[in-house]
């Protein structure tokens, strides 16, 4: 093999190489996990979608702050049943509700394609994920803030999962607050 065609080769190599490094990257980024919801949603697949959300999470950090806002504003429930007990008893009721709304919620996603009112728009395609989406990073996961079209600013938490994916787990507490206050139903 001559001098050129083995540079050539070792180029060639060297860009497949690069290409699988990106690609590796790319898989392990909160905004390739959105793309993938976004595509879940967009395909109809409901169980898909769920995939990249921890309902659980999302329905345990949502209860915390429903839970709170409610004792804050009823202090004589709080103080009948002790702070702490009414937090936890509170706490497990509101849990099994907001899950099955999220659930609700992401069904109702997958069946309009993302199209419908709905509680989360995200970009679809890998170029807007990237371009779309600011994330910042911190010791728990990561918090992406993106601009819904239809709502403004949206915020929530991600973490990352062995497999290195991403899942949703918990929406912005400002947020929650704030449908709580205007009795918002989606």
């Amino acid at each position: 093999m001559s001098s050129r065609g083995l540079r050539a080769l070792l180029a060639a190599a060297t860009l497949v190489l690069v290409a699988l490094l990106v690609w590796y990257y790319l898989m392990g980024t909160p905004q390739y996990s959105l793309s993938r919801f976004a595509g879940a949603i967009h395909a109809h697949d409901a169980a898909a979608a769920e995939r990249f959300v921890d309902v659980d999470r999302v329905a345990q950090a949502a209860s915390d702050v429903i839970v709170a806002e409610y004792l804050r504003g009823n202090s004589k429930a709080g103080q009948a049943l002790g702070q702490g007990a009414a937090r936890s008893v509170a706490g497990q009721a509101v849990k099994s509700l907001v899950a099955a709304r999220v659930r609700g919620e992401l069904r109702r996603m997958a069946e309009t394609g993302g199209q419908g009112p709905s509680v989360l728009v995200l970009p679809a395609g890998m170029i807007a994920a990237f371009s779309g989406l600011a994330v910042e990073h911190d010791a728990e996961g990561a918090w992406v803030i993106y601009t819904d079209p239809r709502r403004g600013q949206a915020r929530f938490r991600m973490s990352q999962q062995p497999d290195r994916s991403w899942r949703i787990t918990q929406l912005d507490p400002d947020w929650v607050r704030r449908h709580l206050k205007d009795g918002s139903s989606g």
